[in-house]
Order: C-alpha cells, then sequence, then structure tokens
C-alpha cells in the first residue's frame, strides 16, 4: 500500500492534515482496538483530494472506490465514504453520487465510523490538534461561502459533539 507522502506534494496542507488525522488514530488505536483498521481508514479517507485519485471530484466518493480496489475491508471502505458527514454533503452539492451511499447516513453505526470522524475532526487544514470546537470555527470561517457545507456541518454538530465526547478522553 502507498502511503498519503507518495499521494501530494511533501509541503502540501492536504498531506499534512492527513497525517495528523493518522496520528490521532495511532492515539485511539493504542487506547481501543481496531486491529488498525482506524489508520489505515484515516490514511485513506482524504485520498480523494489527490490528483491521481480524483475521479468523481467528491472525496468521499473517490477515496472510498480506491480503498476497496486496494483490498481495504467493508468497514475500512464504508468508514471512508460517510466519515464527518460526506452523505449529507453529497446529497446538497454532489445528488448524483447518492447512489454510492445508500438511504441512510452510516457515519454513526460503528466505533470504527466514528472513531474515523473523531480522528478528522480533532485534525486541523494544515496538520495541527485541535479540539472540535476549533475545527467547527475553523471550517465556519474557511468556508464561509460554501453554504452546502455550513448547512451540512451544522446539521451533524449534535453526531459530531457526541462521536468527540465517545472518544475524546482517549487522547489524555
Amino acid at each position: 500500500m502507498k502511503t498519503p507522502e507518495d499521494w501530494f506534494p511533501p509541503d502540501a496542507p492536504r498531506l499534512a492534515h492527513i497525517q495528523q488525522v493518522m496520528r490521532t488514530a495511532r492515539i485511539v488505536e493504542a487506547r481501543q482496538e481496531f486491529g488498525g483498521r482506524l489508520v489505515i481508514a484515516a490514511a485513506y479517507h482524504d485520498i480523494g483530494y489527490a490528483e491521481a485519485f480524483a475521479v468523481t471530484g467528491f472525496h468521499p466518493v473517490d477515496g472510498a472506490v480506491l480503498a476497496r480496489a486496494d483490498g481495504c475491508d467493508a468497514g475500512v471502505v464504508d468508514a471512508v465514504l460517510h466519515h464527518s458527514g460526506a452523505r449529507g454533503l453529497c446529497l446538497r452539492m454532489r445528488p448524483d453520487l447518492a447512489g454510492h451511499y445508500g438511504p441512510t447516513c452510516r457515519m454513526m453505526d460503528t466505533a470504527l465510523s466514528r472513531a474515523l470522524t473523531f480522528c478528522d475532526n480533532r485534525s486541523g487544514p494544515n496538520g495541527e490538534a485541535l479540539t472540535l470546537a476549533e475545527r467547527i470555527a475553523d471550517i465556519r470561517w474557511r468556508h464561509a461561502g460554501n453554504p452546502a457545507l455550513l448547512e451540512t456541518t451544522a446539521d451533524y454538530l449534535p453526531l459530531f459533539e457526541r462521536i468527540d465526547a465517545e472518544f475524546a478522553r482517549l487522547l489524555s
């Protein structure tokens, strides 16, 4: 398996973000067993932003397709596909891709999926470790001109808070 360092230039903010998500995933994995699958999901969660893998232009779908093609198990693929409320964003921005998601969001369905969302929500766009509140504030600031993303973030915020409450203790 290639690593995120193979997918992005060394100074790319997206690479720094993925690396931080993976660092957070390793901490969570050390305290709650996922058999290494959380770190793998963290590596794939934003791979769809890499030019080589941006097939549909919607990174969660592209990442999940690549994870499946690389032989990742269904749980990892599903976590990548549903991370951080991606289904809700897809319905607002790319309804043509909704068939990838099925009738409901599965972000909350497994501990692996919730843990990936936790790690993503605790990692800033340039690789900094953030609290959930800091991450949400950053999203609101950076994406002020993207109403679909802001509405999706607002809709999923109660779930993000539940996920954060579930996993935050693992970081201390």
